[in-house]
């Protein structure tokens, strides 16, 4: 096995457990049980642990942001801006969501996670900017600041989504959604509508 797959696996067996069991709760050891090498085997490819941590979050953000992406390309801004707004609202603390706060509570204590973490959530809030700025340019949004406007949505967004990990239901997402929708309309200049 290359050196690239070889640290391409530790990394998914590392996702694999961050996503079961948390950040703060997977050991070296337990990575090296679970991919079937040795500690040493996992420092040979990576400098430290915060490093493979890092590493392993950046590579769930970047398939995260690509599983939302792709429906979204080529619909209409209003309806891209509805899906988009809706992947960002969980349902249950499954499909990753969980991690999302630990990385962020692991991220308060580690500043290249950090900065990681913020260039994932930048990657994010560029995705709502292009669905905005394109709604701008055919004339269905109406804002002066397609960026600010980005910012400010996405910023509730997540607020919901924080409160929405902790009672997590269909229904609360949905009323989430709703009230997300309606700030977003009076940002854009109408009322963007529900897909």
């Amino acid at each position: 096995m290359s050196r690239i797959d070889r640290k391409d696996q530790i990394i998914a067996s590392a996702l694999e457990l961050f996503l079961s069991k948390g950040f703060a709760a997977v050991s070296t050891r337990d990575l090296a049980d679970h991919a079937g090498l040795s500690r040493s085997h996992i420092y040979h490819y990576f400098s430290d642990w915060n490093e493979l941590r890092r590493e392993a979050f950046v590579r769930f953000a970047n398939e995260q942001l690509a599983a939302v992406g792709a429906p979204l390309a080529g619909l209409p801004p209003q309806e891209a801006l509805t899906g988009f707004l809706r992947d960002c609202l969980p349902v249950s603390a499954e499909d990753g969501w969980a991690l999302w706060l630990d990385a962020w509570d692991e991220a308060m204590h580690d500043p290249a996670l950090a900065e990681a973490y913020r260039q994932a959530d930048a990657q994010w809030q560029a995705m709502l900017f292009e669905i905005i700025a394109a709604g701008v340019v055919a004339g269905v949004f109406h804002c002066a600041s397609p960026e600010r406007a980005a910012r400010q949505i996405f910023a509730q967004a997540m607020g919901y989504a924080n409160d929405l990990l902790l009672r997590p239901s269909t229904e609360a997402a949905e009323a989430a959604l709703d009230e997300v929708m309606e700030v977003a309309g009076l940002l854009l200049g109408g009322t963007p509508v529900l897909a």
